[in-house]
């Protein structure tokens, strides 16, 4: 993965709470899906203005977020860095 979707994956991380508010981790087709403990907790403008990303709002009791490329290494990096912290 390039060190900015790297940068990315880590910044929406920290924008969603940090790993301790990320229940889960899913995706659509064009989306990454996270489901949080506390979605008050979760900086929704931030994330949207982050370069890489289209969109970002909640819906469906998720904070879902449009990249504008490479949904899947995002997907994969996000993943792994909440199961990096949880151990």
């Amino acid at each position: 993965m390039p060190v900015e979707s790297t940068a990315l994956a880590s910044s929406i991380v920290v924008l969603a709470g940090g790993v301790d508010n990320i229940v889960g981790v899913e995706r659509c087709m064009v989306r990454l899906r996270l489901i949080l403990a506390d979605q008050d907790a979760a900086d929704v403008p931030g994330i949207a203005q982050l370069p890489g990303v289209a969109l970002a709002l909640h819906l469906m009791g998720q904070l879902q977020i449009a990249p504008t490329s490479h949904l899947d290494e995002l997907h994969a990096t996000v993943s792994q860095i909440v199961a990096r912290a949880r151990g």
